[in-house]
């Protein structure tokens, strides 16, 4: 019992520590934003001016676009959300109240979202899509629906199933797709190798091929924390974003070169 009292115990002199897979997870997903927000939201809703980006000395093509987006959306991009996915599993495992874990990530699913529609929709408030603090959210009060009705199997699949749906009719980022992965993710909480299996999975989702790198990643998980800077994570999220924004308002001003 007591080599499950830790997630992915597997302590060793190599690996891994959480907060080193934290900061892998926040540069991978800044990496995804501002691609995002800079080109493809930026250039496409003609908010910046394709005159006012260029990369080498040349304008910003269609083709250059397409190589932007796999390299900075899909290839790099596509690393964070299972390993936050993973950071939810591991703090409902850990944590001294869950209920203040949950509260903590449904307080700062609203104070994300402004900062989340300026990014992906220019505008202070979009019904249409939410961030993905909500979709961790919901992950997490499934685990916690799963453990607490453990002996009340209708009372725990149709609580699980009210948690999937919501993701998808609240439409938050990743919807359906990110509140299962977060479920299974817990099933397998003990065994990397099963993990492992659930990361080949998710090509199925969408076809996100590259997102296996996050589960390599977290097989050299080593068992340590490493550091706190639990708010920092936390804050990162919508400061991040509003500065993304930012930025772009002063490209659509403001000419840059880029190399």
């Amino acid at each position: 019992m007591e080599a499950q009292t830790k997630l992915f115990e597997n302590k060793k002199i190599w690996g891994l520590n959480q907060t080193q897979l934290k900061f892998i997870a926040i540069l991978s997903m800044l990496v995804d934003h501002l691609v995002y927000g800079i080109f493809e939201v930026g250039l496409y809703q003609n908010i910046i001016s394709a005159a006012n980006i260029t990369i080498g000395g040349s304008y910003v093509t269609g083709e250059m676009m397409d190589k932007i987006h796999f390299y900075g959306r899909i290839m790099i991009g596509r690393i964070a959300f299972p390993l936050f996915c993973f950071f939810i599993v591991q703090g409902f495992m850990h944590t001294r109240n869950r209920m203040k874990y949950a509260l903590r990530l449904f307080i700062f699913a609203f104070i994300s979202e402004v900062p989340f529609d300026l990014v992906s929709s220019n505008t202070i408030f979009d019904p249409n899509y939410q961030n993905v603090f909500f979709t961790l959210f919901l992950g997490l009060a499934a685990l916690i629906i799963i453990e607490k009705f453990a002996n009340q199997p209708f009372i725990r699949i149709a609580g699980v199933l009210l948690c999937i749906f919501a993701a998808k009719f609240l439409r938050t980022d990743y919807d359906i797709f990110g509140v299962i992965l977060i479920i299974l993710m817990y099933f397998v909480r003990f065994n990397k190798f099963q993990n492992l299996m659930v990361g080949m999975s998710t090509r199925f989702f969408y076809g996100f091929y590259y997102q296996m790198t996050a589960f390599v990643l977290m097989y050299l998980y080593n068992g340590e924390r490493g550091k706190g800077f639990k708010y920092f994570f936390y804050a990162f999220y919508p400061v991040h974003l509003l500065l993304i924004y930012f930025l772009r308002m002063y490209i659509a001003k403001n000419p840059i070169a880029i190399f």
